[in-house]
Parts: C-alpha cells; sequence; structure tokens
C-alpha cells in the first residue's frame, strides 16, 4: 500500500533532454528550483498523483542490481544528499545517451527527493525522476487597455505525466522497491524501462497474482479451445473458475487449484505442459503457494471476461454453469444455435 498523506518535497531540479539521434539538445542545470509552498504543492500532485498500485519492480543488471547505473546515482542521493545537484546531471545525461530511437521525444526532466512516505506500512524516502514530453495549449484572460483579452499559452497538465519512476529506500539488496509509470508506445517503453532505467518487475504477491491469471486466460485461448474439442461455453466456465478462484481465494495453492479448477486429469496434464513452455518463453518463475494480491486480481478481472460472440448480432455473458447452455444445429437452415436455461429472468 502507497500512502503519501504526508510526504515532504526536499529537493527539485529541472533539465531538459532531447533526441540524441536528431543532434537535440541536452540541457543542464547546476541549481535547485526554488519553488514556494504553492508550486511545492502544485508540483507533488503532478509527480505524485498518478502512483496508486503495489506493482513493484527492481533495479537489475548482467552482474547484479548495484552494477546499473541509475541504481548508483540514486544510491550516491540516498548515502549522501549533498550529492543530489551531481547525480541528476548523471541521470539526465544517462537518459539523454538511452535517446536514440528516432520516436523519442524531447522533454522537461525533472528529478526530486521525498521524505516520509509509507510503503507497506514503512516510512521512507524516495527519489523521483519524471519527465513530461507532452505539451498542451491553454487559454489565459488578461485586462488589456481595450478591456478583456484571450491569450493562448503553452504548458503542462497537471493531471498528465508521461513517464515517471519512483524509487524508495528500501531493499537495496534487491535493487530497491520502486514503481513507474509509462504512458507511452512499446518502442518507448523499451527506451524507458530497460535502456534508461535497467528494470525488472518485482517477484512478489502482486506478481504471481498477474503472472497466473495471465497464464490461465492464455490456457484458455490457445489450448483449451475450439482445436481441441472444447465448446466455447466450457471455455467461458473454465475462465469464470479460474477468475473466481483467484477472487474468492486469499492464498493460492496449485494442488488445490487443479482439484477445484482444472479437475480432469488430462486437462490438469495440458495445463502444466502449457506453463511450463510459458515459463520458458516469457521467463516468468511461478510459484506453488502464495498470497493472492487484491491489487493484481482486480485489475486482471476485467480482462478475463467470459463472453460468447455470435456473428456480428449477438455478444453474450456467460457467467457460470455451462450445463444450462446447449449448442445445436437447425437441420432446415443449417445454421448453429444455443439454448439457455434458467429459472428467473432479472
Amino acid at each position: 500500500m502507497l500512502d503519501f498523506a504526508n510526504v515532504r518535497l526536499n529537493s527539485v531540479i529541472l533539465h531538459k533532454t532531447g533526441n540524441k539521434s536528431r543532434e537535440e539538445d541536452l540541457i543542464l542545470s547546476d541549481h535547485e528550483l526554488s519553488v514556494n509552498e504553492s508550486v511545492k504543492a502544485l508540483l507533488m500532485q503532478f509527480f505524485l498523483g498518478h502512483f496508486s498500485e503495489e506493482n513493484y519492480y527492481n533495479f537489475c543488471s548482467e552482474n547484479g542490481p548495484t552494477e546499473n547505473d541509475v541504481y548508483k546515482y540514486v544510491n550516491d542521493i540516498f548515502q549522501n544528499p549533498d550529492s543530489f545537484i551531481e547525480e541528476s546531471i548523471n541521470i539526465a545525461t544517462k537518459l539523454y545517451d538511452a535517446g536514440t530511437h528516432p520516436k523519442i521525444k524531447e522533454g522537461d526532466l525533472y528529478i526530486a527527493s521525498f521524505s516520509d512516505l509509507v510503503v507497506d506500512g514503512e516510512l521512507v524516502d524516495a527519489v523521483g525522476i519524471f519527465k513530461s514530453e507532452t505539451k498542451q495549449d491553454f487559454l489565459q484572460i488578461r485586462t488589456g487597455e481595450s478591456g478583456l483579452d484571450i491569450v493562448i499559452e503553452e504548458g503542462i497538465n497537471l493531471n498528465k505525466i508521461d513517464k515517471a519512476c519512483l524509487i524508495y529506500n528500501t531493499e537495496p539488496e534487491f535493487g530497491y522497491k520502486l514503481n513507474i509509470i509509462d504512458q507511452t508506445n512499446k518502442q518507448e517503453a523499451q527506451y524507458w524501462r530497460t535502456d534508461f532505467l535497467g528494470i525488472e518487475q518485482r517477484k512478489d504477491d502482486f506478481y504471481q497474482t498477474q503472472k497466473y491469471m495471465e497464464l490461465c486466460k492464455d490456457f484458455v485461448e490457445e489450448v483449451y479451445n475450439e482445436e481441441h474439442e472444447v465448446d466455447k461455453p466450457e471455455q467461458i466456465a473454465m475462465l469464470n473458475k479460474s477468475k473466481n478462484y483467484f477472487k474468492e481465494n486469499e492464498t493460492f495453492d496449485k494442488k488445490d487449484f487443479e482439484e477445484n479448477v482444472l479437475a480432469q486429469p488430462e486437462v490438469i496434464e495440458a495445463f502444466n505442459e502449457y506453463q511450463q513452455q510459458y515459463a520458458e518463453e516469457k521467463n516468468v518463475e511461478f510459484k506453488e503457494n502464495f498470497e493472492v494480491s487484491e491489487n493484481a486480481q482486480k485489475k486482471q478481472q476485467s480482462k478475463m471476461k467470459g463472453v460468447l460472440k455470435l456473428d456480428k448480432n449477438f455478444h453474450i455473458y456467460i457467467h457460470g454453469d455451462e450445463s444450462k447452455v446447449v449448442k445445436g444445429v437447425d437441420p432446415e437452415t443449417g445454421m448453429k444455435y444455443y439454448q439457455f436455461f434458467y429459472e428467473h429472468e432479472e
């Protein structure tokens, strides 16, 4: 859980990073921004107002997290706050060097340090890295000699941030605990997450819940399907049983999941074979037991909808009990049909 109710903004500096491949400028500041309390409050809303999930990441590298460049710079700030300006310049330079893809946009880069954040019940300091690439037009009303005038000015929308990373001063031995925001496309995500930050998703309960639910969805789509003589209502029933298992249980147990959701020996065998292949191809580490993350399961619920799509005419949501759905073929027209049996109309 994230709690920013009593957070304090200690330092903030602004740099500007362009696209290196287009020979745009890297403009570096040598002093912190001097802001009053009103501006500071707006900046904290802009920086922190978009973080809400417990989907954490860690710094990583081939030789361990301590060899990651951004890890080193942030670690120096935590250890020696007087190095804030110097290390912010190193961070901006690292980002500029990573911005070689032609689609990378120039933007304003804010580096900030915070204190008194609560992360999963722990009071911590934090360093934030925020890039704003999108400018918007605003109407400004001014009083002129002949009355009121409207002037169009360009500025930043405080309700939107393009890229962000918030690093918490906890678990340094594992690459720190951090959150990210990336509102851009896949190519730019590679640039922000991999080329610049060098991070991987933290393999905690959120990760396990998210990955297992994604596995269940993909298993139904790719294996437990009509190619293997599984009708659509049965597919949807399996998807619903999988989804409900995570919704109704506080802990995940692989054996219990197999017995109560997969049930049939041949389905269990097919699922385990698919899971092994899935883990290898996607580099996912699955555990057999973990606490179900409520945030992760709620996020995945919307991606696991049991919808029966019939041509372009009907979309039917099935929430359970596939035995009340019967499939057939009309002998006169040759068209397929479904029968739905129910007791009450609501």
